[in-house]
């Protein structure tokens, strides 16, 4: 494409992501303020477009501040920020300043010749520091509940010493557990703090291995950092760094055969081939029992935008040969998986069928549709709320997400010649890196996807940061805010910090996602209260009995939220309510159907009147075991007032 009509896109951008705002409001029904939360977009198109205008002239030379100060400097805002999270209880403070802080300092020595060393230390100090100061300041942390299956089936492990024990289907990919199962019992940490731990550590080493493909991919050790910088930018791996479990461990994997791979392809030396090619063999074997939808998702959607990128290579650029360096990990890999998955149909195929015949039955529904309030009222959707979105984190992160992913696409079409053989990558990466932006309808399980996507859209991200930190100087100091602001959000959006949503989100309910120490001791005390006397079947919901599995006490029973207040569904004379109840969504269910996606509020008033009425066979400061020798039935509705 000429360099007049690239000069044009930008603008041309800006018109459509305006006009699309305008047709938002005037033709559909979505309301004003899901068209104003749209707006994110059009800032975004606006910023890329100063950011893109603002580098095409020649960059002046930029004066390097010695790489060992900046790396001192990095290491002790993140180090701080940690141990301050710890003192305060709070990470909020300490990293709104050392993340946008650390993150300007490494964006800045991008636009000169930056130290690879350097940088790198100083990225991984940017993907540790979050996470360790969560780790410090939460006590049970379980994100999306998978926690408490993976430290009870770390538990059976050692236990019974076969992984035959494992639940959930865990015995048929047991390389998880497996691997933190070693490092407790080299270190004998505990389960929950070996996985959180381990994690950080993993993530935290990827960073150098993402640097190594993005440098031999787009040809460039500066172009290597930038990808590598990219990666804490992405909400996503602040979240899983932390929330380890099997499909986190199968990404990291996925990485380094990524790099593995890139070295198989250019090496000359046949031992070395040879060498590689056994490592390669090895780690896709290791990949296949560690985690099962990983390998399908990223399947999936490398063969929808193969159809866009083949066209684009076939018209507009040089076509490749597709040698059988390319194609031995994938035809390999997949060979084994459908091998392994005819081993194991019971857990992996008919669990495929019955999630494709969700979808196209319809019987999967959307979470807001099935949440009942007791008592509580939620605010109405406004346009001051939405424009309030548009400044907290997650708002944030989206403008500074799609501006660089804007920009990237503008630096491929301007200089793709550059970036040849990475190109079908970034494309792929680009077009997929879509699915990452705040969605008009929530999707239950989309996370699984976005974390794959993450894979191929931190080559397209490190070349829109590349990009945006060529500018002039009269535009550096927009593009390393820019920067700046969006590594400092990224820790705190709604999918990385649900701790702190209750500050920067405070329109919102969530759901519960971490028990402290003394919740989490009056849960293992009711097991031992449940397992002398409590035979009968005890309902809860499903964050408590995902709890008790790592317990010797099993809460099966499961509660139905209706219009007329909460039964359970089955007759049961127990229920093990929380106090954390009050305040927050509780989720009861487990799946994609559309009763499992049940939810209830209950207001504390209603939560209270309850309590002093019902029979408490057993209380702690944080659970209460009701009875009902009748059974339940409207539970926290209208006359519970």
């Amino acid at each position: 494409m000429s360099s007049r009509r690239v000069a044009a896109v930008p603008v041309a951008v800006v018109a459509l992501a305006a006009a699309g705002l305008v047709a938002l409001d005037t033709l559909t029904g979505l309301g004003r303020p899901t068209v104003l939360r749209a707006g994110f977009g059009f800032v975004a198109a606006v910023l890329a477009a100063a950011l893109f205008y603002g580098s095409r002239t020649e960059r002046e030379p930029v004066p390097r501040v010695p790489a060992p100060v900046l790396t001192r400097v990095v290491l002790a805002l993140c180090g701080g920020a940690v141990i301050a999270a710890e003192l305060l209880g709070s990470r909020l403070l300490p990293f709104a300043v050392a993340l946008p802080v650390g993150t300007l300092l490494v964006a800045a020595q991008l636009r000169a010749d930056p130290s690879v060393p350097s940088v790198l230390t100083q990225v991984a100090a940017l993907v540790a520091a979050p996470a360790l100061g969560k780790y410090v300041t939460t006590g049970f942390y379980f994100g999306g509940t998978d926690t408490f299956a993976h430290v009870g089936a770390v538990q059976r492990l050692f236990e019974s010493g076969t992984a035959a024990a494992l639940p959930h289907g865990y015995d048929f990919y047991p390389v998880f557990h497996y691997v933190v199962g070693t490092v407790a019992h080299v270190t004998g940490l505990p389960a929950y703090d070996t996985i959180v731990l381990s994690g950080i550590a993993l993530f935290t080493l990827t960073v150098p291995v993402v640097y190594r493909f993005g440098r031999w991919l787009l040809g460039s050790p500066r172009l290597g950092l930038c990808c590598a910088a990219a990666l804490p930018l992405f909400e996503f791996v602040h979240y899983h760094a932390l929330y380890f479990f099997p499909q986190a461990l199968a990404v990291v994997l996925l990485f380094v055969g990524f790099e593995v791979n890139a070295r198989l392809l250019t090496t000359g030396e046949r031992s070395r081939f040879r060498r590689l090619s056994l490592f390669l063999l090895a780690l896709v074997v290791t990949m296949v029992p560690t985690h099962h939808l990983t390998y399908i998702l990223l399947a999936a959607l490398l063969v929808f935008v193969a159809v866009p990128v083949a066209v684009l290579r076939g018209r507009f650029l040089a076509p490749s040969r597709l040698g059988y360096r390319w194609l031995f990990a994938p035809v390999v890999g997949g060979v084994l998986l459908l091998a392994y998955w005819a081993y194991t149909p019971s857990s992996i195929i008919v669990g495929i069928v019955q999630l494709s015949a969700g979808v196209v039955l319809n019987v999967v529904a959307v979470p807001g549709q099935l949440l009942f309030n007791y008592g509580v009222t939620l605010p109405a959707d406004s346009v001051a709320l939405s424009v309030q979105w548009l400044t907290t984190p997650t708002g944030v992160y989206a403008i500074g997400l799609a501006t660089l992913l804007l920009l990237a696409g503008y630096e491929l079409l301007d200089r793709f010649g550059r970036y040849r053989r990475g190109t079908t990558l970034a494309v792929t990466g680009l077009v997929a890196a879509g699915l990452l932006l705040p969605l008009p309808i929530p999707i239950p399980q989309i996370e699984r996807l976005q974390f794959v996507v993450v894979l191929l859209a931190v080559i397209p991200l490190g070349i829109g940061l590349g990009r945006a930190v060529r500018v002039d100087r009269r535009t550096a100091v927009l593009a390393l805010v820019v920067v700046a602001a969006t590594g400092g959000a990224t820790a705190f959006t709604t999918v990385a910090a649900d701790d702190l949503r209750s500050s920067v989100y405070l329109e919102e309910p969530s759901q519960q996602v971490e028990l402290t120490d003394a919740e989490y001791r009056s849960l293992q005390r009711t097991a031992v209260f449940g397992d002398q006397f409590v035979d009968g079947r005890v309902a809860s919901d499903h964050v408590t009995r995902r709890a008790f599995e790592t317990t010797d006490y099993r809460v099966r029973g499961t509660l139905r939220p209706e219009a007329d207040g909460i039964r359970t569904a089955r007759p049961s004379a127990f229920v093990l309510a929380r106090q954390r109840w009050a305040g927050n969504i509780v989720p009861v269910g487990d799946g994609l159907q559309a009763d499992s996606l049940r939810s209830f509020l209950v207001s504390r008033e209603r939560f209270r009147a309850a309590d002093d009425r019902l029979d408490k066979p057993y209380t702690t400061g944080h659970t209460r075991l009701y009875h009902d020798a009748d059974g339940f039935g409207g539970l926290y509705n209208d006359s519970a007032r």
